[in-house]
């Protein structure tokens, strides 16, 4: 699994700009290999998170993995009160 999850998002670096972007930043922060683990296990949160909600990909770029949960804020004051 892990070696299918790095192919996906070694495409996806050579694809997406942003992912791109990411991938370079991490990669001169740590080694090569690190980032691509790491750009590998966010493609996975991405596609679970897409797979629960039932979004497709321009879903998830329009509105993020976050969309209609509460922030940190938000839940302290609920347990708050």
């Amino acid at each position: 699994m892990r070696f299918l999850l790095t192919e996906a998002a070694q495409a996806a670096v050579r694809w997406d700009p942003d992912w791109r972007r990411r991938f370079v930043h991490l990669a001169m922060r740590r080694n090569r290999r690190i980032a691509k683990v790491a750009m590998a296990r966010k493609l996975a949160v991405s596609l679970y998170w897409m797979w629960r909600k039932g979004f497709d990909y321009p879903q998830t770029l329009q509105f993020g993995s976050r969309a209609g949960s509460r922030s940190r804020v938000q839940r302290a004051r609920l347990f708050a009160s």
